[in-house]
């Protein structure tokens, strides 16, 4: 298609996992791109590069491309995705020291994520001079928004009763253990490695949370992508047929020792995330979702989820219309072009309610035959509608 090299950023985590099977079984190179996957520090890093034309696209928080496109926290230049790259994939872990004294108070792994809440919460009140601290990898991140969430659930003020700063994803573990935070949230392999080298413990995932929300996606300029339209699609295309492939279990043994060598982490460390099977905690077929239950369509209902949790961390803009601004950011019209040369179902709706499902559902497609989706429920029994 055309031999220009194209460079894609990533940071060291379990769910870049589409990009490096897209490079390692010749997904990119079928549709006739030549790319590099370049890994980015953090996600300060990658913003930065991704905004300055350094990187034509990238592995990206998903508010991410919402946020660069109003100023928030960032350069103001429009980006866009037409891709998510998964679901889920993120958790809260604690320290060794505050992992035993959850157990003091009754934590056995199996509460749910308001029990655990109010156990720290407890605490916490024994110590009110302790200034604890918690890190997450960006302040637009589902990971700031998900541990604000939670802390608020358990009557935690996540603006004074603790401290949260910012700590790229691989030093979490070297923050944790050297003492300087309490815990942290953060995608994977870092809550696992920290169980792993008896550090920390995973006590509570992001899909418990907020069951089977995009976590990750495909961002790009917006100049980019109107100036190469064909090279945008192909990229597409070829990471769909990644995550397509990544949702066969026997595949995610397979892709673990390619994703350790990406992210220089062991291959059993990576499989952890790829099956489900954290230190700590339950088995979750869903823990890391790529493809099934509609995962890589860009919602704009889950769009309006994250603008939520930017307002309630006081981020939003109070003068911009969302509605407006979703369709231009989130772009199902560019999905469904690239999934229908693949011959893929699509969502008929680009919003659907969310909040309101604890079993499997079903939306319909464009063909007019049912999708099967994921439980969809928020841990506080929040829902969503327009």
């Amino acid at each position: 298609m055309n031999d220009e090299h194209l460079s894609i950023g990533f940071v060291a985590l379990t769910d870049s996992a589409p990009l490096v099977v897209a490079r390692e079984l010749g997904f990119f190179a079928a549709e006739g791109l030549s790319v590099t996957l370049q890994q980015e520090p953090s996600w300060a890093s990658l913003r930065d590069h991704l905004l300055f034309g350094d990187l034509v696209a990238a592995h990206a928080l998903a508010p991410l491309p919402i946020a660069a496109t109003l100023g928030i926290a960032s350069p103001r230049i429009p980006v866009s995705t037409a891709l998510t790259l998964s679901l889920n994939g993120n958790a809260i872990t604690v320290s060794h020291a505050l992992y035993e004294r959850l157990r003091d108070q009754g934590f056995t792994g199996v509460e749910n994520p308001l029990a655990a809440a109010l156990m720290l919460r407890r605490i916490i009140q024994t110590e009110p001079a302790k200034k604890w601290r918690f890190a997450v990898v960006s302040p637009i991140s589902n990971h700031h928004y998900q541990l604000r969430h939670w802390l608020r659930a358990g009557n935690i003020d996540p603006d004074k009763d603790l401290q949260i700063t910012v700590v790229p994803p691989r030093h979490m573990v070297a923050a944790l253990r050297s003492g300087e935070i309490d815990g942290y949230c953060v995608g994977e392999p870092w809550g696992s490695l920290a169980a792993v080298e008896n550090v920390g413990m995973p006590i509570v995932s992001s899909y418990a949370l907020w069951n089977n929300l995009m976590e990750k996606v495909l961002a790009v300029r917006n100049d980019w992508a109107e100036r190469e339209p064909d090279l945008h699609l192909a990229m597409i295309r070829a990471i769909l047929s990644a995550t397509y492939w990544l949702d066969n279990p026997q595949h995610r043994l397979e892709a673990a020792p390619w994703v350790a060598a990406a992210i220089g982490v062991a291959p059993e460390v990576v499989a952890m995330a790829l099956t489900g099977a954290l230190p700590g905690l339950a088995q979750q077929e869903d823990f890391l979702v790529f493809a099934r239950y509609a995962a890589n369509f860009p919602w704009h209902s889950h769009a309006l989820w994250l603008v939520r949790q930017m307002q309630a961390a006081g981020q939003w803009p109070p003068d911009v219309d969302a509605g407006a601004l979703i369709p231009q950011v989130y772009r199902c019209d560019l999905y469904r072009q690239a999934a229908k040369a693949l011959q893929l179902p699509v969502p008929e709706k680009d919003f659907i309610p969310w909040g309101e499902h604890a079993q499997a559902w079903q939306v319909q497609s464009n063909d007019g035959h049912p999708i099967s989706m994921g439980p969809s429920l928020i841990f506080d029994g929040s829902t969503l509608t327009r």
